[in-house]
């Protein structure tokens, strides 16, 4: 590409992104994004099974998980690696078991869910169970109440007793999670070693988003008054900025189109991304700048050549950090590869748009701004 002119061919470049823009502002809409419960609440469950997982077991733990929690609240079952036993099931936020027993409490004793107030104590088998207390003049009949309370159960028993002392009423029935059932249910067709459940709720979902939001914004402000400062323009900061956004624009794009989970992964390795492209496209500003102050014939021309001299270190360097990504994401454990693939795709990404984009989007900002000061001076003049 010695004889490549990036600025003069600059709309080849502009076309290619122009396009992956569109193509990545039709899967937003289209398909959106597959959410992780990082973002959404939910609770990620990890299987040890006693027996290696193959994708006949897979997809029957798939269904099984849907049938209890329902195929909306289902987001992904997947086996960790391919030769051990080990499953992930991730679900969305779904109502409590105690919601559950609180519901049913309160439809046949008349009496407001928020006055229950569970309390959890364990027997002497180390069994987990509960009990509310609270006062109704309803007196339903305890079988009723049993019934309600067992068919939550999955077969296990879940009603424990319920007394009376004149208006209070005390029910004590034994505390489990969907979660926890959710296990025992899989435990009877593929018998499960181990598990691990991880819950987040919606709140803390939302305040993980906004944070993850918060973050990237003030990363890009920052970098955008620093650029803008240390090149002395405006345009040098704003042509920067882009460059940033369209490398985050299309590591989203691809998690958009192949349906790939978000998760709390996607802001470190979004900082990750913006540190890194940015790093490159101050390296090539950087020759442009020393190129013009040599040559003021054409802002073009030295742009042109800044890139030319840097290219070949923005390959090797963008190569090598490659080599070391893919071989993460290959030997890593799932929450290494969560990382390692947006920064892979971003990485790439940044090395086009700082070579292809950066100074071809410098140069435009700055004729645009440099005919808009002629006008004003024309109009000036006229005045």
């Amino acid at each position: 590409m010695k004889n490549y002119n990036f600025l003069s061919n600059k709309k080849f470049a502009f076309i290619i992104a122009a396009v992956i823009i569109v193509a990545g502002i039709i899967s937003f809409i289209a398909l959106g994004f597959n959410m992780g419960v990082d973002f959404t609440g939910g609770s990620k469950i990890t299987l040890q099974l006693e027996d290696r997982a193959d994708n006949a077991a897979v997809d029957e733990i798939e269904q099984i998980v849907k049938d209890e929690v329902g195929e909306a609240n289902f987001v992904s079952t997947i086996r960790s690696t391919a030769k051990n036993k080990t499953v992930i099931v991730t679900i969305k936020s779904v109502k409590s078991f105690d919601n559950k027993v609180r519901d049913i409490v309160s439809e046949l004793y008349k009496v407001d869910t928020n006055d229950l107030e569970k309390v959890t104590t364990a027997d002497s088998t180390g069994k987990e169970y509960a009990y509310f207390t609270f006062d109704s003049a309803e007196k339903p009949d305890e079988k009723t109440l049993s019934d309600r309370l067992n068919a939550l159960g999955y077969g296990e028993e879940v009603f424990r007793s319920v007394s009376t002392n004149k208006d209070t009423v005390t029910l004590n029935f034994y505390s489990t999670s969907v979660e926890e059932q959710l296990v025992s249910k899989i435990n009877e067709k593929y018998p499960v070693h181990n598990e691990d459940i991880s819950t987040i709720s919606r709140n803390r979902a939302a305040a993980q988003t906004k944070t993850a939001l918060i973050a990237a914004a003030v990363a890009i402000v920052l970098m955008f008054v620093y650029i803008a400062f240390r090149f002395k323009q405006f345009a040098s900061g704003f042509s920067s900025v882009i460059c940033l956004f369209f490398n985050l624009f299309v590591m989203f794009t691809f998690y958009a189109i192949f349906r790939w989970e978000l998760t709390l992964d996607i802001i470190p390795a979004c900082l990750t991304i913006l540190g890194y492209s940015i790093n490159a496209t101050i390296v090539i500003f950087d020759r442009i700048r020393e190129n013009y102050k040599a040559d003021k014939t054409s802002f073009d021309t030295a742009a042109d050549s800044g890139v030319h001299s840097t290219m070949l270190r923005s390959i090797n360097t963008t190569i090598t950090t490659l080599i070391t990504i893919t071989l993460v994401y290959i030997l890593g454990v799932e929450s290494i590869k969560a990382f390692a693939l947006p920064l892979i795709i971003g990485i790439i990404a940044g090395l086009f748009s700082s070579v292809f984009l950066s100074a071809p989007l410098w140069s435009v900002l700055r004729s645009k701004k440099k005919d808009a000061e002629v006008t004003g001076k024309a109009v000036k003049q006229a005045d």
